[in-house]
């Protein structure tokens, strides 16, 4: 009982811990390997491009672009991406 117990505590650290070491800024995590880095870093390219069109709708755009941070995990980096 004592190992199951102790297999379950280690198996629930590492999959807590697993997370912490993903990065959502795309300067600071490695793209290649990092899903999160990577999920990020679609968003951020979606945004920058969505703003560069004549007559985009600005408000849509940051809606959508928060909403793909908020999939991603990345919500607060997001937040300080779309702030402008």
């Amino acid at each position: 009982m004592k190992h199951l117990a102790l297999i379950a505590a280690a198996a629930m650290f590492a999959s807590m811990t697993g997370s912490a070491f993903a990065e959502c800024d795309t300067h600071k995590g490695d793209r290649d390997t990092d899903k999160q880095t990577a999920c990020s870093e679609k968003c951020e390219d979606g945004y920058t491009s969505g703003k560069q069109h004549y007559g985009a709708d600005i408000g849509k755009l940051k809606q959508e672009s928060a909403a793909c941070f908020e999939k991603c995990g990345c919500a607060e980096h997001g937040a300080k991406y779309i702030k402008d």
